[in-house]
């Protein structure tokens, strides 16, 4: 053991995978969509797939691109009294469920 590991603690930089033992594995912090079963086969749920769902764009109209020299939209501050308008004007429009 080194005196500066003694005085100083532990290193406090960012574990990545090359900081590790040779057993660590970092990975990229998302879940792994099946498991293993106990014969060593690899099974995979279906629920924990990730599904994209991506409209149907032929035909339209508007670019990927915006411009800067799009002119700056400003809006008017949000109080309390105006919020409460709002909201008694587009009460129809609410999707709420009632709680008993």
């Amino acid at each position: 053991m080194q005196l500066t590991n003694l005085l100083f603690g532990a290193t406090r930089r960012v574990m990545t995978g090359k900081h590790g033992n040779k057993n660590f594995y970092k990975g990229r912090g998302v879940r792994n969509p099946g498991f293993n079963t106990k014969f060593g086969a690899y099974r995979i749920v279906p629920k924990k797939v990730h599904e994209f769902i991506v409209p149907d764009l032929t035909g339209f109209q508007m670019k990927p691109y915006v411009s800067y020299r799009v002119p700056q939209i400003t809006n008017e501050k949000v109080t309390g009294e105006s919020l409460l308008k709002d909201i008694k004007t587009n009460i129809d429009l609410i999707i709420h469920k009632e709680v008993p």
